[in-house]
């Protein structure tokens, strides 16, 4: 359904009984929308939770953009879909570009939110392009990653994005274990080509604001939640400096090490995720 929020309409997929602890989910991207993670969790969380995946707005099943957007503009929208559903406080689960909202959302809003869960985060943009390329060259060789020194730039991050790119149609093997190849997102084929439109145009404009390029990991420390990091042995993206500093600075901090499963655990590992992100949020 549509839920109008702060000037716009945002998709959101409310499952499972109203009286179970809530849990907002946090998709990633940019502009992934929630209807994948939603196809392998939504009815397996809603069991024993209640269940929100939004559509971050301009993405996907939520009203086209209309003007620029940033991170703090979504963790904006968050707060107000909480207020407009009539919800205390809430769990919040990220994944990938979802963990850096998860986080600003956690550090901005304590009293909101009961619990954070990032799968898989993208905290800081220069490291995980970094360790995004060192796995496109398992594939392509002659990938290779720029010199850079200092803080993030559009311009840096543009060029290793279009680094991956270069994979083609190969690309998406880097962000999948070895076995688990076979499993298929369904919004690529499931959801119309103008939608998928729509967030490509989320993404390019967050892409170039400057929270985009700010390492988060500073805002580790200032977590007051209990935090549960997933981490996929064969994920791409988060890199070690970010799994070391979590482990470091986050005081209720429980760490997840994925076997066997890459950067879509929930997709991946379906069950044992379940179990984990349940008995993570009820306890």
């Amino acid at each position: 359904m549509l839920i109008e929020v702060r000037g716009t309409n945002l998709y959101v997929d409310q499952r499972g009984a109203a009286d179970t602890p809530p849990l907002l989910f946090l998709h990633g991207g940019p502009g992934s929308g929630s209807y994948d993670f939603l196809s392998f969790q939504g009815d397996r969380l809603a069991q024993q939770l209640r269940l929100i995946g939004v559509d971050q707005r301009g993405v996907q099943q939520s009203d086209p953009l209309t003007g620029p957007v940033n991170e703090v503009d979504l963790i904006a929208d968050f707060e107000a879909l909480r207020e407009t559903l009539g919800l205390e406080r809430w769990a919040i689960l990220g994944h990938s570009f979802g963990g850096r909202l998860a986080l600003r959302y956690a550090v901005m809003h304590p009293a909101a939110v009961t619990k954070v869960i990032f799968e898989n985060p993208a905290w800081d943009l220069l490291l995980n392009t970094e360790t995004l390329i060192r796995a496109a060259q398992r594939i392509a060789p002659a990938v290779q990653l720029p010199p850079h020194d200092g803080p993030a730039t559009t311009q840096t991050l543009n060029e290793r994005f279009a680094l991956l790119h270069q994979l083609g149609d190969r690309r998406m093997e880097i962000y999948f274990a070895p076995d688990t190849q076979d499993v298929a997102l369904p919004a690529d084929t499931e959801i119309p080509d103008e939608l998928h439109a729509r967030s490509g145009r989320f993404s390019e404009e967050i892409m170039k604001t400057p929270e985009f390029l700010e390492s988060l990991l500073p805002l580790l420390a200032q977590i007051t939640q209990p935090a549960l990091l997933i981490k996929g042995e064969h994920d791409p993206a988060t890199s070690p400096t970010e799994i070391a500093g979590f482990q470091a600075d986050v005081p209720e901090g429980t760490y997840y090490f994925a076997s066997g499963a890459g950067h879509f655990v929930h997709a991946e590992a379906a069950e044992a995720y379940t179990r984990l992100v349940t008995g993570f949020v009820l306890s």
